[in-house]
Parts: structure tokens; C-alpha cells; sequence
């Protein structure tokens, strides 16, 4: 290509490329393309120098004066208004050209304005780019707004004829070695790459570039521009917010400049402070809107910790060092993700929330994303990978990950939707780059439904499993701290009816706070306000039934043992079991359900 978008190195006139403006530069200044994909967060605004002063501009404005400003012609087009052009000159001299072109053509578009159709207007576009950039240089740049509504991501089966021409069309112009030699460029904007057909965004000839969220540096350029000024009516920042802009830089993170404007802004035009409180809950907010209520932040309650949790000894052990080490800046040793298996009840999520209070990070929980509506998964995923690498360091909690993260084997099923969440499940996971900015956990009470891939070292190679109570000294252990919890005071007739009465049945933290309720509850009735006396306590434990198939219950805790990744994390009477005596056990159960 003949010209360059802007000049990688700071000039005096320009600010330099960081980041995705790089990448997208470099890649068009290689002159091997010519259709480019610009995806992610394409709805913030980014920094151009105008005058002396930073100034922040929509992603098209950004395009037109930082990477494209000397160009002979600039056109945007979306379905909605059709054509339109950089500046008056540049559309006096496409209606020169189209004046010329109705003339041979024997057509009135000069008169009546080009086609608002893309199908019809391409055509036109394609012989004005060759005709143009031919008689006059400088270079051609058409970007496309909400090319999703042009060329969907449909299965073949069900394009339409327009769509399915629409992409030929792109296609073409993306091989033509025409328009790379006339320096002709082709950009299409749209939030997720996924919306588009997959016969573009697999095409050698198109280069796509992510735009990430804004990190740290440019979240403190964005506070210290003009714009933020403003809204502080050029008050010093210390009058406005209990924090300095370097500190509010690195706590805005997860957030695009748009949404950080707005978190400010609530503050300040309703005469308050930026306080911590503000900050913390306005994030929260905000993140939850952007990823639609997807995600949500687990807070830490007060007084919560790991010395809450019964048993699980080695798992309490193990979360303390992880926690230590975050606290203390070791983040380069932790693990990329921790799988928690167990039984239902086992306490699998009240342990993730202990933890939650002891690390210090925030702790993020991804909900069920999938959508019924097509591309709306892969839209959802993405905002939310998006979101968590931006957030960084942060915990990502995932519960019933077998059903969240899929497999691949569902292809054929759901058109690849599932394949294809799996996969960039995997990738992101897997991403080295990440240790230490991102720790995931994720539980289910069936790890042999999660595909392989995820528990292999580097994604979820660290397996803790949790199990119920193993023996009598267990159970009253487990009485006495979750009624400690409920604020029982548990007697020592009261104890020693545990031991006869329960001895070492396999309760988990759900059955023992379900006995404690049930004994509270008879209380309550009996107008006692829940002071609970041994005959409450002993009818609580007689009439309680667990009503879960033990089967079932045998089968997630064979699971479990066999998903473990350390022997230390095993019960004794599993640690030596010979593994392929479980595996057998284990396979028996899981057919003998089948049956059922």
C-alpha cells in the first residue's frame, strides 16, 4: 500500500499507538491486507492530540484523525443511513464521479443519492475505489458500522441469498490484489467477531484486530484530560475525591473510559466525594450491567474467613497459602485455576467464600450465559472474558463448571456453539500470560463430566476435593462451628448425644445446618425464642432423613477421588486404595444409574 495510517514513533502533531492502534497500524502498513475486523470495545472513546490537548473521540472519529487524517477519501456506511463521507469535499467528489458514472451508465444516482441498499451500493463502491484511487492518490477508506446486519454468523442452511452475496462480496474485495495496490482499505466495526460469518472471519486475506479495554495508562490519561477537568470545573482533585488519579486509575480497572466517566460523574454532579464506598459499589454496578448481569461480585461478609469452615483440613491449608501468597505480591507462583470437587452440600461454595475474605481480591462469579438467540452466546462470553482480563488481579469463581465451560462434543447439536465456547474457554484459561492476574476456581459435584482439556496442568491442574464428615470427631466438629454460626449453644448433653446418636454418618455442612434449624425451629414454636433444649435437639436428629440418592452421592464422591491431583487431599480410606480398583467402582455405580 502507498500510504500509512500514522507513523508508529510520537510526532509532534500526534500522540503514539499503544496497544490494539499498534497492532492495527503495523498490519496495514504490511500491505497484505485490505478488509479488516476491528472487534471489542469499539463503543469507548480514544485519545487523539487536537490543539495542544488531549482530546477523547468515538472509535470513527479516532479513525478518521489519528490513523487515517490525510486520506483522499473516507466513507462510512451502515444499513441505516446508507452512505456518508469525511467532509464536504470528499462527497462533492464522489457526486463529481457519480455525475460521470450516471452518464455512462445511463442511471440517476447523481440525482436521486447512491443506493442505501449495501448489495446495490457495492457495485458502485467497488468502481468508484478502482476509478478513483487510480486518478487520484492519497488512498480509499470505507468503515462499515454494524456489519453483523449485513453478513450474520447463520448456518449455510439458513443465509438468505442477500446475506450469502453480501459475504461473496466482502470476500472478493478482501482478495483483490487491486484494491491492496490502490491502497484501498475495508473496515468493519462490531463488538464481537463472533457475529459475523465464520467464512470471513476464517479468510487469509482479513486481518482482525481486538480492541481490549483500556488499562491502567490509559485510564490515568483519560483522568488527567480536559474532559475529566471539566466535569470537576477544574477543582483540584483532592476536594472531589479521597483519591489521587494514580490510585483511581488502578482501581477503575475492568471499566472502558465511558463508564469510568460516568462512575465520576454520579459522584460529582450530585455534590459528593469519590470515596472508596462509591467506587467499589459504582464498579460493581456497572461491570454487571456491561456483562448484563452475567457476572456478579461475591462480597466478602464481615467476620467470614477460613476459620469458619469445618473439616477440610488440607483444603483449608492450601487456600491459606494461595491467600498468603496473593497478600504478600507472590502472584507469579499461583496456579491458573483450582478445580473443588464434591458431593452436593459438601460446602464447595461456603469455602470460596471464606476464601473470598481472606485473599483480598475481588471475586468475581460468572453465571449462565448461554442464549437462546443466535451469537448471543459468543457476544455474552466475550464481554465477560473481556471484562475479567481487564479486571485483573482478580478471582473467578465458576460453580457447575461442567455445564458452563461445554465440551466439544455437542457440535453437531447446537450448530458449534458449544464447541466454540469451550474452546475459547480453553485458550483464555490456558494463557500463561495471565498467572497471576487471574486465578480461577471453579467446582462441580461431577468433575468427570468436565472435558479433559480443563484438567490438565496449566488450567485447572490443582484438584482439591472436599468430602463429608469421615468419622464421629468430624461431625461434632462440624455441629460446633456451624452453631457457632447460627448462635446455638451447643451443651455437653447436647454433644454427647451427637456421638450416640449420629456417631460417624457422613453428614456434610448442609445436613448438620438443616438438624441445627430443624432444633431452632421447635423452639421458636414452642415460644422459647430459639433457646433449644436437649429434647429439641434430640428430635431434630432422629426425625432428619437425608433424601439424596446415596447411589448417586456414592458416585460424585468416587468422581471426585479419582479427579484428585494430590494424595494429601484424600481421606484415609481412599489415600491407598488402588486406583483401579475406584475406577471400577466408580464405572459400576455410574451404569447401575443408568439402568435405573
Amino acid at each position: 500500500m502507498t500510504s500509512s495510517p500514522a507513523p508508529a514513533a510520537a510526532s509532534p502533531a500526534r500522540l503514539p499507538l499503544r496497544a490494539w492502534a499498534l497492532e492495527l497500524a503495523r498490519r496495514w502498513n504490511s500491505g497484505a491486507y485490505s478488509l479488516f475486523i476491528l472487534h471489542g470495545n469499539i463503543y469507548d472513546v480514544f485519545p487523539v492530540l487536537e490543539a495542544g490537548r488531549i482530546a477523547h473521540l468515538t472509535l470513527k472519529s479516532f479513525l478518521a484523525r489519528r490513523l487515517f487524517p490525510d486520506r483522499a477519501q473516507l466513507l462510512f456506511y451502515d444499513i441505516s443511513d446508507g452512505l456518508s463521507f469525511g467532509s464536504a469535499d470528499m462527497q462533492k467528489s464522489f457526486f463529481e464521479w457519480l455525475a460521470v458514472y450516471d452518464q455512462v451508465e445511463g442511471t440517476r444516482f447523481h440525482q436521486d443519492g447512491p443506493p442505501q441498499d449495501f448489495l446495490r451500493l457495492a457495485p458502485l463502491l467497488r468502481r468508484f475505489f478502482l476509478r478513483a484511487a487510480e486518478e487520484k492518490p492519497g488512498g480509499i477508506t470505507l468503515i462499515v458500522d454494524y456489519p453483523e446486519k449485513i453478513i450474520p454468523a447463520t448456518p449455510e442452511g439458513y443465509a438468505s441469498t442477500d446475506e450469502r452475496k453480501a459475504l461473496v462480496t466482502l470476500l472478493k474485495w478482501a482478495a483483490s490484489p487491486e484494491m491492496r495496490r490502490l491502497d484501498v482499505g475495508i473496515f468493519l466495526l462490531t463488538e464481537s467477531a463472533a457475529e459475523l460469518h465464520t467464512d470471513l472471519l476464517q479468510n487469509p486475506h482479513v486481518a482482525q484486530v481486538k480492541i481490549e479495554l483500556p488499562d491502567a495508562e490509559d485510564r490515568l490519561q483519560f483522568l488527567q484530560s480536559p474532559a475529566i477537568q471539566a466535569l470537576a470545573q477544574d477543582r483540584p482533585v483532592k476536594e472531589w475525591s479521597d483519591f489521587s488519579l494514580e490510585d483511581l486509575a488502578a482501581r477503575l480497572s475492568g471499566l472502558n473510559l465511558l463508564r469510568l466517566q460516568h462512575l465520576l460523574a454520579e459522584a460529582i454532579r450530585n455534590g459528593a466525594r469519590v470515596t472508596p464506598e462509591h467506587v467499589a459499589s459504582s464498579k460493581k454496578r456497572l461491570i454487571e450491567e456491561y456483562c448484563q448481569g452475567l457476572v456478579r461480585f461475591k462480597q466478602p461478609k464481615p467476620g467470614l474467613n477460613l476459620d469458619a469452615v469445618a473439616t477440610h483440613a488440607a483444603a483449608k491449608q492450601k487456600l491459606r497459602d494461595l491467600a498468603w501468597l496473593i497478600q504478600n505480591h507472590k502472584r507469579d507462583v499461583l496456579e491458573r485455576g483450582i478445580l473443588l470437587p464434591g458431593r452436593v452440600g459438601v460446602g464447595k461454595s461456603f469455602l470460596v467464600d471464606c476464601f473470598a475474605s481472606d485473599c483480598g481480591l475481588p471475586v468475581l462469579e460468572i453465571g449462565e450465559f448461554r442464549s437462546k438467540w443466535v451469537g448471543d452466546t459468543e457476544i455474552q462470553q466475550g464481554r465477560i472474558l473481556m471484562t475479567i482480563r481487564a479486571l485483573g488481579p482478580v478471582v473467578v469463581v465458576v460453580d457447575e463448571a461442567d455445564a458452563v465451560f461445554g465440551s466439544r462434543e455437542n457440535a453437531e447439536t447446537d450448530s458449534g456453539v458449544s464447541s466454540r465456547v469451550f474452546a475459547a474457554f480453553a485458550a483464555h484459561i490456558g494463557d500463561a500470560s495471565l498467572r497471576g492476574r487471574e486465578l480461577w476456581i471453579a467446582m462441580t459435584s461431577r468433575p468427570d463430566l468436565l472435558a479433559i482439556d480443563m484438567k490438565r496442568q496449566g488450567r485447572f491442574g490443582l484438584s482439591i476435593p472436599l468430602f463429608p464428615a469421615q468419622n464421629a470427631d468430624e461431625v461434632l466438629e462440624l455441629f460446633t462451628v456451624i452453631a457457632r454460626v447460627q448462635r446455638v449453644k451447643l451443651t455437653s448433653a447436647m454433644k454427647q448425644q451427637l456421638r450416640s446418636r449420629i456417631g460417624d454418618r457422613p453428614l456434610t455442612g448442609s445436613d448438620v445446618e438443616s438438624i441445627l434449624i430443624r432444633a431452632r425451629e421447635r423452639a421458636v414454636l414452642d415460644r422459647r425464642d430459639d433457646r433449644i433444649q436437649i429434647g429439641d435437639f434430640e428430635e431434630a436428629i432422629d426425625s432428619f432423613v437425608d433424601p439424596l440418592d446415596p447411589n448417586l452421592l456414592a458416585l460424585q464422591e468416587l468422581a471426585a477421588v479419582l479427579s484428585c491431583s494430590d494424595r494429601r487431599y484424600l481421606p484415609a480410606r481412599y489415600r491407598d486404595a488402588e486406583r483401579a480398583a475406584l475406577v471400577d467402582e466408580f464405572h459400576r455405580r455410574k451404569l447401575q444409574l443408568a439402568r435405573r
